[in-house]
């Protein structure tokens, strides 16, 4: 695209539909110019290959044609989206909430406070189709999807030790996430997920840009293939650290990680009953667990230490901008550093990550942001400010990490960081995981 992309010439996004064709989704949606000419039409293609062996339930089509519709909106955020196929009341509300909590960061980094209010709408379905008995099998495999970091290989590690062994399943291919998949041993499905090149060439024009919630697309995927292939419950990993978001603007919590949040698990759930489905259909393993206390369990998948990555350089879409390893200054990086740095030893992390964080002084203003002592908590997966800060006066008792720049730093704001460290900013029990499930954790009562 040679010429400028304005956003505010744009009135309204249609979402024209989908189609399915030998196990290939294509979503269409429409960004309507209020000069016609300006109309941009953009496909959203998610190829599941073999993992279709029968054709996917239109409701769950439907609704990822509506998830998926999010990264097209956000290019010009008009005050309009009409869905151009009949839907249910409680669907477009899903829409609704999607935008206002899953597009929460979007609007705060680009000033667009009226991009999470849309007006939905769209001809009524004329009845729920709902479907008289849910035939789906609750006792069937499990279905796991795994992300290359510790939280999934816990959740993994777990079932199989409860005799619980799940099918894998992945969204495009990355390194750590194939590697975590071979060390498991376990059989796996995989996804192809792309973004119409159309979109990149209008965000280089001029569209807005930012963050959308990937994990509610990949939760709508998963749902299509666990269905597809007659498997069990789709089993996240999402823990209660995702609850917390990261800065209040305009009387709205902005939460980065909104979509693995319980407030999403709850829509999504929600929406499979309106349809009709069990809700058991999906649900988080960790959600009462917190970041700390899950990398407690990661502590025993020694297997796992040299595979998994929590970074998001390697999982960069162009291939020519991944990392192969660590970056060793965002916050993922430094985030998963300080926690497990006193779980693992000073001579594990450093194999791990390739070098010792806290001995770089360019990371002072990074391990600052995750412990409390900075601006406000990074927009990045990751926990809670005391979960870094425990850690963190963990490392300040042990004289194998003495000498280093930034303890002796963070050594002289002790008290800081103690604070921080007794400051706990969620303690929400909620959750939805079956008891059948819940024994996988070891004696954690869902």
């Amino acid at each position: 695209m040679s010429a400028r992309f304005n956003p505010e010439g744009y009135r309204a996004m249609t979402i024209d539909g989908y189609e399915v064709t030998e196990g290939r989704f294509a979503g269409t949606y429409t960004l309507r110019g209020i000069d016609p000419a300006d109309d941009v039409t953009f496909s959203e293609v998610v190829d599941f290959g073999g993992g279709l062996p029968r054709r996917p339930n239109d409701l769950l089509l439907r609704l990822l044609t509506l998830t998926c519709s999010l990264s097209y909106f956000k290019a010009a955020a008009p005050t309009r989206i009409e869905i151009a196929f009949p839907t249910f009341e409680f669907e477009k509300e899903y829409l609704r909430q999607l935008i206002a909590g899953g597009l929460g960061e979007f609007a705060y980094q680009n000033s667009l406070p009226d991009a999470l209010t849309p007006d939905v709408s769209g001809p009524e379905a004329e009845k729920p189709q709902r479907v008289a008995v849910d035939e789906w099998d609750g006792d069937c495999a499990p279905l796991v999807p795994v992300g290359g970091g510790k939280d999934s290989v816990v959740t993994i590690e777990a079932l199989k030790r409860h005799g619980l062994d799940p099918m894998l399943f992945s969204v495009n291919k990355f390194a750590p996430i194939d590697r975590c998949i071979e060390i498991s041993g376990l059989d796996s499905l995989r996804v192809a997920r792309s973004i119409d090149r159309r979109l990149i060439e209008v965000n280089a024009a001029g569209a807005y840009n930012g963050h959308v919630p990937v994990t509610a697309i990949n939760s709508v995927i998963g749902l299509i293939v666990a269905d597809a292939n007659g498997l069990g419950p789709v089993v996240f990993s999402n823990e209660r650290s995702s609850n917390v978001g990261n800065v209040s603007w305009m009387g709205r919590d902005v939460n980065h990680q909104w979509s693995k949040s319980i407030e999403y698990e709850s829509l999504l759930r929600n929406t499979l009953a309106g349809y009709g489905f069990n809700p058991d259909r999906y649900f988080s393993l960790l959600r009462r667990l917190s970041e700390s206390e899950i990398a407690d369990r990661f502590r025993d998948c020694s297997q796992y230490f040299r595979a998994f990555i929590s970074c998001n350089r390697p999982f960069a879409l162009d291939p020519e901008r991944r990392a192969a390893s660590w970056c060793g200054y965002c916050p993922k990086c430094l985030f998963v550093f300080a926690l497990m740095a006193p779980r693992l030893g000073r001579h594990e992390v450093e194999s791990i990550f390739g070098r010792n964080l806290f001995a770089d002084k360019d990371n002072r203003a990074g391990f600052e942001d995750i412990v409390g002592l900075g601006e406000h908590k990074p927009f990045e997966c990751v926990g809670e400010y005391y979960e870094a800060a425990e850690s963190l006066v963990s490392v300040l008792d042990d004289d194998e990490w003495r000498g280093l720049v930034l303890v002796e730093e963070f050594r002289s704001r002790r008290s800081e960081v103690e604070t921080v460290a007794t400051k706990h900013d969620d303690d929400s029990e909620v959750d939805y995981v079956p008891a059948r499930y819940a024994a996988a954790l070891g004696g954690f009562d869902g």
